[in-house]
């Protein structure tokens, strides 16, 4: 059985086109996130777009459609909410777009199809405040004009989509040519190359048999391969990882939501202190929460056994995740997407999850983090509730609003702290109704220090409250270190993969073979403006031995200069510099 000849979209065939198109980018994630131009290794568009694309599939699954329209808006809905990074949140719009044609429509033939698409295009362009060409929004764009001009109105699905994707390839061929960056890297656009692999799916959904496509795509009825778990990311285990000769150097990620039981313990009198106490004697990281009888705690051990042992003294397990921190060190363990949020209810302990405050206040604050340090850095500038994300791990629309729904007050200001993360927390604001949302431009978690520290508690006009934080954040110079991923010349520098590279933004400023001099070189252009104060936020991966040394060079070259070390625990950025 196949799709070939069917000239209508049913919503038998559009979840199918959806769980093919889905695994087809599965397949490919690697390969768009691959193409990243920038040489630090923060690709993640790929993962992205699969994750917006899963959770259209996953709402879709879920419940029980009636019919295409219902189908079409189901599956739109999960994709608006999952999205995640730009070229998510520019996918989503693109479906959204599709989704208004297709709902307001009596059938979906090749010729309302064509609408659809072109007001997808529409959408995903009016996602962006200033569209650039040479990406995701021109693949689309080129490819649904190609089909439009190529189609005829009484054509297949299979005879449609096929033109689309003949499309699709010959845009994204040309994407170096309209976006210079693309020519210099030597890449094609990555958003780009996700929609084609998507429309690959569509394509292989209408012209292979259902048998084929469940050999390959792991297709059966209404679920793709692998059941999604925390950050709705396969949980696939690589045991190659980790052999017999390993030994275990970080140790085990442990998580436990635990209902206290009453023939086991005294729940009105239950010592949270004691249990505290043992966590942290048995690791760290901890994270203790409890909401009557419900206690939720995380932590970092190499003897996870004592924890469920001790645990269940006094309960019963509702969920529990123990996970293998040294294959997440080698790149092969489910992101720890939640991490920073239960940070930050950590450093508050005092506030049990499921909460919120009694009074509603004139605004509250959302921001991104990643690291402890941070993490504990903005809740005392004032954040109520902490998202966690970063590069390579870009959280979702709904997983601001989530952070929204913890916070009662009549406007929320939100810090994404990451360029990638800005239409993410837009798209959010749009969604959410309970509160005015205002999105702050940070494009970096220097940014959002400087932003925190422009924020007047007693302000009582949101509007100038929201410009002086916006105007700090401009008037600021913040950079980062980090490793090179890829070698090349960048702004004029030539960089060496494994290099450490000072930058600011997408601007490369200094590249060097030691990590002290490219931040040496980095603090001086930042400082360069008559700044005297530098903040230095540390990575996860910096030694004392080498923050010290930081901290003498930076104060024998700078001498003028008042120079604060602090934690900042972040991965990928060795040190995250800000300059007043």
């Amino acid at each position: 059985m196949n799709y070939r000849d069917a000239r209508v979209l049913t919503s038998e065939i559009y979840g199918v086109m959806l769980e093919c198109a889905a695994g087809e980018l599965k397949a490919h994630i690697k390969d768009v996130n691959d193409l990243n131009v920038f040489p630090v290794p923060d690709g993640d568009t790929g993962d992205n777009m699969w994750r917006t694309m899963h959770g259209g599939v996953k709402a879709l699954a879920a419940c029980k459609t009636e019919g295409l329209r219902d189908a079409v808006n189901t599956s739109s809905k999960g994709m608006l909410h999952a999205a995640r990074g730009n070229s998510g949140v520019i996918l989503s719009q693109f479906f959204k777009g599709i989704t208004d044609v297709i709902s307001t429509s009596e059938y979906a033939d090749a010729e309302c199809l064509l609408i659809a698409l072109q007001n997808g295009v529409r959408h995903a362009y009016a996602a962006v405040l200033n569209p650039t060409e040479g990406t995701i929004l021109t693949v689309a764009r080129e490819s649904v004009e190609y089909a439009a001009d190529t189609v005829e109105s009484d054509a297949t699905l299979f005879e449609l989509f096929t033109q689309l994707l003949i499309g699709m390839k010959e845009s994204l061929e040309h994407t170096p040519e309209l976006l210079p960056l693309l020519k210099q890297a030597g890449v094609i656009d990555s958003g780009g190359a996700g929609l084609y692999f998507i429309a690959h799916g569509f394509v292989n959904a209408l012209s292979d048999e259902v048998d084929v496509l469940r050999s390959r795509y792991g297709y059966k009825a209404g679920i793709i391969d692998g059941e999604v778990g925390e950050g709705d990311r396969a949980e696939a285990v690589n045991v190659n990882f980790f052999t017999a000769d390993d030994t275990m150097e970080y140790g085990y990620c442990t998580e436990l939501l635990v209902r206290l039981q009453n023939t086991k313990t005294d729940i009105s009198s239950f010592d949270d202190g004691e249990v505290k106490r043992f966590l942290a004697a048995s690791g760290d990281s901890v994270v203790y929460i409890r909401d009557g009888s419900l206690i939720k705690l995380h932590v970092h051990t190499f003897t996870p056994e004592t924890v469920l042992e001790y645990m269940h003294r006094f309960g019963e397990f509702l969920k529990l995740k123990i996970e293998n921190m040294t294959l997440e060190h080698s790149g092969n363990g489910t992101p720890r997407t939640s991490e920073a949020v239960e940070s930050v209810e950590a450093a508050s302990e005092t506030r049990p999850f499921g909460t919120i405050e009694k009074l509603r206040k004139f605004f509250g604050i959302v921001a991104v983090s990643a690291g402890d340090g941070f993490a504990e850095t903005f809740t005392s500038m004032g954040v109520d509730v902490l998202v966690s994300g970063g590069q390579s791990m870009n959280p979702s629309a709904q997983d601001f609003i989530d952070a929204f729904k913890q916070i009662d007050a009549d406007n929320i200001i939100v810090f994404p702290n990451n360029k990638n993360i800005i239409l993410s927390a837009r798209q959010a604001a749009g969604l959410y109704t309970d509160s005015r949302v205002h999105v702050i431009e940070s494009c970096s978690l220097g940014q959002g220090y400087v932003g925190l520290a422009a924020v007047y508690p007693c302000e009582d006009n949101i509007e100038e409250l929201v410009n002086t934080v916006n105007e700090a954040i401009l008037n600021s110079s913040s950079g980062s270190v980090s490793v090179a991923a890829k070698s090349g010349s960048f702004d004029g520098i030539d960089v060496n993969e494994g290099d450490y590279i000072g930058f600011v933004g997408k601007t490369i400023i200094s590249s060097s073979g030691t990590l002290i001099d490219a931040a040496l070189s980095l603090a001086g252009h930042l400082l360069s403006d008559e700044k005297c104060v530098l903040t230095c936020f540390c990575g996860r991966e910096t030694t004392e031995a080498t923050n010290a040394a930081l901290w003498s060079a930076l104060n024998e070259k700078y001498p003028g200069v008042e120079v604060y070390l602090t934690p900042g625990g972040q991965d990928v950025y060795s040190y995250i510099f800000v300059a007043d």
